[in-house]
């Protein structure tokens, strides 16, 4: 093949991929416009998953009629999902009212119908199949946010939510925790289990009451110690060797330390009591 001919063909893949791209974007654009009696009344044509949700939606608003339900639900500014078995949340995506929306245990991993809902203030979408955040970037009401158990790594998209006084992140993959720098409203921040070993960035954190890092990779606890608010810290199973830097935090009412190679066990604060090295015994 010569060189015009391979520059074609070049070109026409190119083209070709725009044009499937651009048809992507177009759907999504349809999908996001539609109301929900638009999608009731489609219902017999939509994929099982949309129609499922759909059926959940009718279910909630107590009534069969589509034009009756997109009523009640556009009126909703809290609506409770948990534990229905929902993937596919494009449904949703008008109910532009909602300030409180719980979608707990189900089986959610595209969360761009979110975007929309920019009057949301309580999120919570603990335990699904989610990895990427970057819907929740337009969330800017956003005061209370529950994504743990799902699959995040990346939570760069969290940055802008700078109203958040509330952060849940247990059970993820999550091992750069830069982007909560700019968090600086959190007063609960909890991230057991996950990847992290630098929490450099928590030292900006300064309104923080409680914060919960079991089961990570730390070994230095030094940038906590700029956080004098803080109430609870959870720091069991971690490798932490030198808790004296944590001698600032004065409020302290409860330490977790069991599971860290600790060889002094002498708690920084006082009473003594405060500092629990072992686990509870079973009753």
């Amino acid at each position: 093949m010569n060189l015009r001919k391979l520059i074609i063909v070049a070109l026409s893949a190119i083209v070709a991929l725009s044009g499937s791209a651009l048809s992507v974007k177009a759907a999504e654009v349809r999908s996001a416009n539609k109301t929900f009696a638009d999608w009731c009344r489609e219902k017999d044509t939509l994929s099982p998953e949309t129609k499922h949700t759909v059926d959940v939606l009718l279910e909630k608003a107590g009534t069969t009629d589509c034009d009756a339900g997109d009523r009640k639900l556009s009126s909703l500014t809290e609506l409770f999902l948990i534990n229905n078995q929902i993937s596919d949340i494009k449904p949703l995506a008008s109910l532009t009212k909602v300030t409180v929306l719980i979608l707990s245990d189900n089986q959610i991993s595209d969360i761009k119908p979110l975007a929309s809902l920019t009057k949301l203030k309580v999120l919570d979408l603990d335990n699904n199949k989610i990895s990427d955040l970057q819907p929740l970037a337009s969330l800017t009401k956003v005061t209370s946010l529950i994504l743990s158990d799902n699959q995040i790594s990346d939570i760069k998209p969290l940055a802008s939510l700078t109203k958040l006084e509330f952060l849940n992140l247990d059970n993820n993959k999550i091992s750069d925790i830069q982007p909560l720098a700019a968090l600086t409203k959190l007063t609960s921040l909890t991230l057991k289990n996950n990847k992290i070993s630098d929490i450099k960035p928590l030292a900006s954190l300064t309104k923080l009451t409680s914060l919960i890092l079991a089961k990570n990779k730390i070994i230095d606890v030094k940038p906590l110690a700029s956080l004098t608010k803080l109430i609870i810290i959870d720091l069991g199973n971690n490798k932490i060797r030198d808790i004296k830097p944590l001698a600032s935090l004065t409020k302290l009412r409860f330490l977790e330390l069991l599971g860290n190679p600790i060889a002094l066990k002498t708690c920084p604060v006082k009473p003594e009591s405060i500092c629990d090295w072992e686990p509870q015994p079973k009753p």
